[in-house]
């Protein structure tokens, strides 16, 4: 009985090991997944943030040729 419980009790250690480590492998899948979200969500508000510059230098350039033919015209 003693060999018996001796072997459980390893079997024991041994699943609790594995459970940690597998805990351990998901935390750091989680972490991974939160990285490339974030990374995502960085390139979105980049594009984003393009996208408003673009629109306001458009926005320049017609102001700009605006002001240029008011000035051509007097």
């Amino acid at each position: 009985a003693g060999k018996s419980a001796e072997s459980a009790a390893s079997s024991a250690s041994t699943a609790t090991t594995k459970a940690g480590k597998a805990t351990e492998q998901a935390t750091a899948a989680a972490r991974s997944a939160s990285a490339a979200k974030t990374s995502e969500t960085n390139a979105k508000t980049s594009a984003d943030n393009a996208a408003s510059s673009k629109a306001a230098a458009a926005s320049s350039a017609s102001s700009a040729a605006s002001s240029a033919s008011s000035a051509s015209a007097s």
